[in-house]
């Protein structure tokens, strides 16, 4: 089945046929068909199939992509789509991560225990300040580009570090692995659109 041969009304009426017609099997195969040409979709497009037949899995991916989607590229057409209540969590969405990261931009980790071999403590925590704003705070808001948190992360080591004691760059870099402060922003998204999968009433379904 060549899926991106299809358009979005004509694989909602057949997955809507498989259903009515209770042929699990063809429906499943429709729904891993979708799911693995899912980039060849607009998310707007993946939304309303997700919506339509109730097809979870296929919802949670396009709302990622939507909430990374600037709403400049989101069209009345797209709009139209997803409907208001997606499109409104949409908006909601992106305004909370976008004040979430810039909260990380602004807020360092502070070094709260140097290591023994730190011998300007006072100097390791002004130029870990201003390497942490002159990094992560131009690669997460740059305007033109503005960088994910892992891509900024990567970035962000590859810099020089000054009176940043060596010890104390990698306890620091292990507390960035772990990724707690950015995390916060993917539990986010999640609680979005679960919310969003139960006001919007998916039927359990084994196939997604």
């Amino acid at each position: 089945m060549r899926t991106g041969s299809y358009t979005v009304d004509e694989l909602t009426k057949f997955l809507h046929f498989c259903d009515m017609c209770q042929c699990h099997h063809a429906r499943e195969f429709v729904v891993s068909r979708v799911f693995s040409a899912r980039y060849r979709f607009h998310p707007a497009q993946l939304i309303n199939i997700a919506i339509k037949c109730h097809v979870r899995s296929a919802f949670s991916f396009a709302f990622q992509q939507l909430a990374e989607t600037p709403i400049t590229e989101i069209t009345h057409a797209h709009r139209e789509l997803m409907g208001n209540d997606v499109f409104l969590n949409v908006v909601y969405v992106q305004a909370a991560l976008d004040h979430h990261r810039r909260i990380v931009a602004a807020e360092e980790p502070n070094i709260l225990m140097h290591s023994n071999e730190c011998h300007n403590p006072t100097g390791c925590n002004e130029d870990w300040h201003a390497i942490w704003w002159n990094g992560m705070g131009r690669f997460l808001l740059d305007g033109r580009n503005a960088q994910p948190y892992g891509d900024a992360v990567k970035r962000f080591k590859k810099m020089t570090f000054g009176r940043v004691g060596k010890g104390c760059k990698e306890i620091m870099f292990k507390i960035l692995n772990q990724g707690v402060a950015f995390q916060h922003a993917e539990h986010f998204v999640s609680e979005a659109c679960q919310f969003l999968v139960e006001k919007l009433a998916f039927e359990p379904s084994s196939s997604s």
